[in-house]
Order: structure tokens, then sequence, then C-alpha cells
């Protein structure tokens, strides 16, 4: 359908430039929008350079062309054209973001930060300046600021906080009050902060959870939780709500204080037992892998930031050389069909049939990963849920990594149990992995030291 639109597309294009060797600006612009639509990037890159080109003082065409260099991970590129906007226009609160972003993914942390500043010193009110300077400055440790600055998150994307009808808790007593906490953002963003619930849980506060659908049975086992409501379920009476990503901020967390009760997220018993005599025979250093975040993200901004921290199965091949260890799939959603593809070297054991069906999504999954030694992920919810059952997890991460692992660690104040490996250059994991071999082995040999004496 796309070679149609843009076979007719330029079958109209032709009879503008009979007299002319250049397509006009407007038509590469049309071509360049298709082939976006359909995540033709390159080509479409092509397009919007050749449109500018023919005009490089068209803001327009100079957005579109930057960023799309952004999409791609060409960062450099995106930046010279936002820096060359900003000539034409220095006071430009759109560019001056832009340029603030390139900063940001090119690891130039402290001029992003200038940049996202000057954006809101031209307009006070710019939501998405306001995130992406919180997001820069939790990811320097400057946690204090940067949860005050992350509440725009609503207003970067136009949102509004739920239950306005209702107050928001604000951190005063709540003994005695039914507090409901409100799971935003992704599966992972909930494993990570419903932490949280078992500090207001303490404190004597009844705790109710709005969370994801997938989640409901697992949240379920958690004690703090007194009850757990997905959509669809009718709200009971409740004194106050908080969104969980707001909560960092109202218990003052600082990287020096992250609330780590370890396990803070639990399987079932009975689940626990079948899985432990179903893995019983298995005497090797046992692995649980994912390899693949969720691909049905519904924003192709969001689809092509899964796209950079996942990778084929394959990827893992140089982990199955080492003896004396299993490797398990943990993988639920998306990359699942990778290992059909695999060669007969390398033997990741899947779990098939009602795994995670009739006792609920993750509940299952729960009971293997407290069975492993070790949990090896890419940056997904997977790692957040194995790190928070306590188990040993290491994580995996694209250069440049989330906001949440901060800058130049290999540990992560939010998981104690957890290791991270970084990749040093863009979209290579040949290094990570290497390391990640080193370590396993290293591990494993102990373990096996530990078994003979």
């Amino acid at each position: 359908m796309m070679h149609i639109y843009i076979t007719l597309l330029l079958s109209f294009c032709s009879l503008l430039h009979a007299h002319t060797n250049k397509l006009p600006i407007q038509a590469h612009i049309q071509i360049g929008e298709i082939y976006r639509e359909h995540n033709h990037f390159d080509q479409a890159i092509t397009h919007y350079q050749q449109a500018y080109d023919q005009n490089t003082r068209d803001m327009a065409v100079l957005i579109k062309l930057a960023n799309m260099y952004n999409m791609v991970n060409e960062h450099e590129k995106a930046l010279e054209l936002y820096q060359e906007a900003l000539r034409l226009n220095p006071r430009s609160v759109g560019m001056t973001y832009n340029a603030g972003y390139s900063l940001r993914h090119l690891d130039r942390h402290d001029e992003a930060i200038t940049m996202y500043e000057k954006a809101i010193a031209l307009n006070p009110n710019y939501g998405k300046a306001h995130f992406s300077l919180g997001l820069s400055l939790l990811q320097a440790g400057e946690f204090e600021r940067g949860w005050q600055e992350h509440e725009w998150r609503w207003a970067a994307y136009d949102e509004k906080p739920p239950h306005q009808d209702k107050p928001t808790w604000d951190g005063s007593d709540p003994k005695g009050k039914t507090i409901l906490i409100i799971c935003e953002q992704g599966l992972g963003d909930t494993f990570q902060f419903i932490r949280y619930a078992k500090l207001l849980k303490e404190q004597g506060a009844t705790v109710f959870v709005h969370a994801q659908q997938p989640l409901k049975t697992i949240l379920q086992q958690c004690p703090y939780i007194d009850r757990v409501l997905v959509n669809g379920d009718v709200l009971p009476p409740f004194d106050y709500h908080i969104a969980t990503m707001s909560m960092p901020l109202v218990y003052k967390t600082r990287v020096d204080n992250v609330p780590t009760p370890i396990p803070y997220l639990y399987a079932d018993p009975t689940l626990c037992t079948h899985w432990q005599q179903e893995l019983a025979q298995d005497k090797n250093f046992k692995i649980g892998l994912c390899w693949h975040g969720n691909p049905n993200y519904s924003t192709q901004a969001l689809r092509e930031a899964v796209k950079s921290k996942s990778f084929h199965v394959q990827t893992y091949a140089p982990l199955a050389e080492i003896p004396g260890i299993s490797l398990y799939s943990l993988q639920k959603v998306g990359g699942e069909d990778q290992l059909q593809e695999l060669n007969k070297k390398i033997n990741i054991k899947n779990f098939t049939g009602d795994f995670d069906a009739s006792h609920g999504r993750f509940m299952d999954t729960a009971a293997v990963i407290k069975q492993l030694d070790l949990v090896i992920s890419i940056d997904t919810s997977i790692a957040h849920f194995a790190a928070a059952l306590g188990t040993p997890t290491w994580i995996l991460l694209p250069h440049p990594a989330d906001w949440r692992w901060l800058y130049n660690r290999t540990d992560t104040p939010w998981y104690p149990n957890a290791r991270l490996f970084k990749q040093t250059k863009q979209g290579s994991w040949n290094d990570v992995l290497t390391l990640v071999k080193q370590e396993l082995q290293k591990l494993v040999h102990k373990k096996s030291k530990r078994v003979q004496v």
C-alpha cells in the first residue's frame, strides 16, 4: 500500500517538475511523511534532506529532518540542525528543548540540563522541558529537585492526574486513612514504585491499589496491599489518592535513602512448591533470560525506544558455552518466536502450555524466578520483577540508559541485589555480553567450589 501511495504521488509530482531537475519541496516532504508513517526512516530522511537542501531556512523542514535523525539515534546530526535553528531564532523554545533532548542522548548531561533550563526561562509553563529536566536531574542523582520537576509529566503530555474530585495525599499522617495508589506508565514502573505502598501500610493506612490489568493477581500476593483494583472494578470509598511515581517526592527520596525492603513482591507458596519440584532434577546454575521489551506500544517513539533496548535471543549465545549452567526463557510478550531460530548449540528451555495462564499473569513466572540462581534481562518489567522478588538480577542496558539507572554506576540504589551492564557504544551488545560471560564464569565457578566443599 505504501508503494502505491508513493507511485501516485510521484506521478503527480512529475507533472510539476517537467521543466526542472528537482521535485518540489512539498513533494519531498509528503513522500518523507509516508515513509516515516510506515517506519522507513532512512528513506524519510533522504526526502526530508532533499527538501531541506532546497531551502535551509525552512524551519518546518529542518524540524522534521532533525526529529527524524533523533528517531534513528543520529543525535549529533540532529543537534547540528537544532543549533542551526537556534542561530536563526535564538528564542525558539521548541528548538532549545529539542537541542537538550539530543544532548541528553549524547551523554552531555550538564549541557542538556542547561538547555532545558533555558527553555523553561523562555516559557515557564513548558511542561515537556520541565519533565525532561526532571529526568536529567534524577539521572544525575539530584533527586530532591528531580522529583519536583518530574511532577510536570502530566502537563508534558496534556494529561490530568486521576481522581481530581478527591484530595491528593501530601504526606500528612495516613494513620486510619484509606489511600488509593494509582499505578501509571509501564508494568516495570509499577514493580519499581509499588514498594512505597509498604511504607504507607506501616504508617497505619488502609492501602488500595489501582493497577494495570495484568498485575492484579500478582499484586494481591503483597501483604501490605489491602485491595487491588483494575479498570472495570467499582472503586470503594477512599480518603486520598496518589500516583505511584509521585510517592518518591512525598517521601523525600534521595539516592542514599531509597526504600529497599527486598523482597517486596512475592510468589504464591503453592506455585513455588510446584516449580521447586519441577526444577529439582536440574543441578546446574539456573539462569532466567529476557531479551525483548513489549513491541505493542501505541506511539512510534516508544516502539523505537523498545527496539533500542532489545536484542535477538541469539545474542545470548556466548552464555551457552559456559559449562554447568541451564538457561530458561522468561520472555512472554514479544520475542518468543525467536526461540525457534536458535541453532542446536544453544538450549534455552521455554515454559509453555498453561504457564501464567490459569493462575494469572506473572504468577508462574514469579514462582520460577524464586527457584533460579540468577536472572539476566534487558531493561524491561522482568528486570524489576526479578529484583523486587529478591533474586540476583543482572540488567543489560542500552546507551544511553534510562534515567532511573543513574550515570556512571554498575549498581543501583533501587535494587541492592541487581548489577548493571551498560553499553559503551550505542547499539552494540557484543562488549556487554563479553563482560557478562566473564562475570558469569566467575560466579558459576564460585558456586561449584562451594558445592564441592
